[in-house]
This record gives C-alpha cells, sequence and structure tokens, in this order.
C-alpha cells in the first residue's frame, strides 16, 4: 500500500529559510564568528545594519511597513500570567505597535517571557492603573474602545467599526470588566459559539477577535500597516539594535545549517 505523506499545515507564515526558525537570527557570519568593533556613534542605524544579512534587513523593513498603531489591545487584571503574555505575543504576531496592560495581583514575569518568546521586546507594553483609566486613555487619542462582555447587546467582532482607531478590552478571567471600566467604553464585543462552552480561553479570545479586527482595518486603510515615516524610522532604528542583540545572545553551535 502506498503511503501518504502527512499534509503539513502551517499556523502563520511559513519561512523558507531555515535560520529563521531559530528565532532573530539574521547577523552575519563574521560577527557570529568574532567580536565586531563597536559603532563610533551610538545612534549610528548603518552600523547595525551593516551587522545584518539582506535577508534579515528585508524582514525587518516587511515587519515595519505591516505595523498597525491604530489596532491595540487592553488586558485588564488579568489572573493567569500565561494569558497576559499570550495575548502579547499573539499581538506582535498581529503587527500591533502596543498593548495596554493593567497590572493583577500575580505578576510572573518568568512566565510572561517563556509564553512570549520576546515577543513583548518588539512591541510597547503601556501600564495603566485601572481598565477605566486605559480606555479614557485611548479614547482621548481617538480610539474606539470595547470591551469584551458576555451581555445580550454585546456585538460579535466583525460587526465592530473599523473607519476610526479600535481597542479591544480583555477584562479579568472570572470578573470581566468592571462597571466603571464598562462605562468608559463605546460598547461591548463577544465572540459567537456554537458549542455548549459559555466562552473562550481570554487568549484564545484575543486571537480571534484581534485577527478579525486588524484583517477589517486594513481592509479598510487598503495598506497592510499605518505607520508615518518618522515612526517607521523609529522603529527601524529599535530592530536593527534588539535584533543585533538577541541575535549575539544565542551560541554559534545552534545555527541552523
Amino acid at each position: 500500500m502506498k503511503r501518504h505523506r502527512p499534509v503539513r499545515a502551517w499556523i502563520g507564515k511559513p519561512h523558507t529559510d531555515p535560520a529563521e526558525l531559530c528565532g532573530p537570527r539574521g547577523l552575519v557570519e563574521e560577527v557570529l564568528s568574532g567580536e565586531p568593533e563597536e559603532p563610533e556613534a551610538a545612534g549610528d542605524d548603518a552600523f547595525f545594519a551593516s551587522l545584518m544579512t539582506p535577508e534579515r534587513l528585508a524582514r525587518i523593513d516587511a515587519v515595519i511597513e505591516a505595523r498597525l498603531q491604530s489596532v491595540t489591545a487592553i488586558l485588564d487584571r488579568l489572573v493567569d500570567p500565561h494569558n497576559v503574555a499570550a495575548i502579547l505575543r499573539t499581538g506582535e504576531g498581529m503587527g500591533l505597535c502596543a498593548v495596554h496592560v493593567v497590572p493583577g495581583a500575580d505578576r510572573d514575569a518568568f512566565a510572561h517571557r517563556k509564553v512570549t518568546q520576546d515577543a513583548h521586546k518588539w512591541i510597547d507594553v503601556v501600564h495603566h492603573d485601572s481598565g477605566a483609566s486605559a480606555a479614557r486613555f485611548l479614547a482621548a487619542r481617538g480610539f474606539a474602545v470595547f470591551a469584551g462582555h458576555l451581555e445580550r447587546g454585546a456585538r460579535p467582532p466583525a460587526d465592530l467599526p473599523v473607519d476610526r482607531p479600535v481597542a479591544l478590552l480583555f477584562g479579568h478571567e472570572h470578573e470581566g470588566p468592571s462597571r466603571e471600566t464598562l462605562d468608559s467604553c463605546d460598547g461591548t464585543f463577544r465572540i459567537p459559539m456554537a458549542g455548549f462552552t459559555q466562552s473562550f480561553n481570554v487568549s484564545v479570545a484575543a486571537g480571534i477577535a484581534l485577527s478579525q479586527i486588524c484583517a477589517a482595518r486594513r481592509a479598510f486603510l487598503k495598506k497592510p500597516g499605518d505607520l508615518d515615516v518618522p515612526r517607521k524610522q523609529a522603529f527601524r532604528s529599535r530592530y536593527l539594535r534588539l535584533g543585533a542583540k538577541l541575535a549575539r545572545r544565542l551560541p554559534a553551535h545552534s545555527k541552523v545549517p
């Protein structure tokens, strides 16, 4: 009987370069095998770019072109630090520029880093004292803020308006958003359920909702990202330095042939 190879399903973008599978690689061989000279000026982007392969530079530029500053998430007092970390990782993968966090009682930095796989280094993490203050902060900057909430009038993510910047708030896993937080938002949303369970895990819900909002926002903009030139330059400078620092941290024997 003829055996068939299993079909490999890719989650996200497949990488044709095996080195990309090891994380932030892409340094030139001279750098990986020795100590480069330090730049004459700390602000010299050209120096850090010279450490990168053309493929890595192209990847950095492609990521920057797809960054969305007009979509963000608010994580309001989430109990499980793994949920916070997973949503940060999802947000970075979706192309967000920032995620807003209201700390809960438990702060497990190790768990965050373990799950994010350094994703939080590539986006901004903005802290707030409460969900209400985070909602008001973003509303003052032109965002429509919608809180995830299990109520009859909550709208599915696909029905939320995307003709202006959008922020999705994900509240405490057991209590949900506070009344003050809900009153500070423009409305609520919920993900339609087709099974017997009442709700998704918050990190799964964030992935579903953010995926739909990011796709709809990009379709409205008719382009993958919305950064202006100064913001693109700032991100490129940050990513060049961070990419070089993280890649140099890996031992030489871990390189993929």
